[in-house]
């Protein structure tokens, strides 16, 4: 049987970016985050900054036992939250030259 890892914080962190950004304004934070390149970079720092979940799909039920984790789910989502604020300042920060550059292509 094949087995095959899968993140489960990867697509709660990819959704709770959509939601983040659709806080801030287009220009220049929506626009600068439509570009791949940066979205990639700030979904990696994202994913660095939280803890990860993963499960191994194709593993009998048996072996799968949850594990029980201290933080509540409302105190998981605030912090995923915070480090989405943080790192979308990050990320522009540290690609600001880059922006700048690019700006009229926006």
């Amino acid at each position: 049987m094949s087995h095959t890892l899968i993140n489960l914080t990867l697509p709660i962190v990819i959704q709770e970016i959509d939601h983040v950004l659709n806080e801030y304004p287009e220009h220049p934070y929506q626009l600068a985050f439509s570009v791949h390149e940066l979205r990639q970079k700030l979904i990696a720092h994202i994913l660095s900054h939280v803890p990860n979940r993963y499960v191994v799909e194709g593993v009998e039920e048996s072996f799968r036992h949850p594990k029980v984790y201290n933080s509540s789910p409302l105190k998981e989502r605030l912090h995923l939250e915070t480090v989405v604020h943080g790192s979308i300042l990050h990320i522009l920060r540290e690609n600001a030259d880059w922006l700048s550059r690019h700006a009229p292509e926006f």
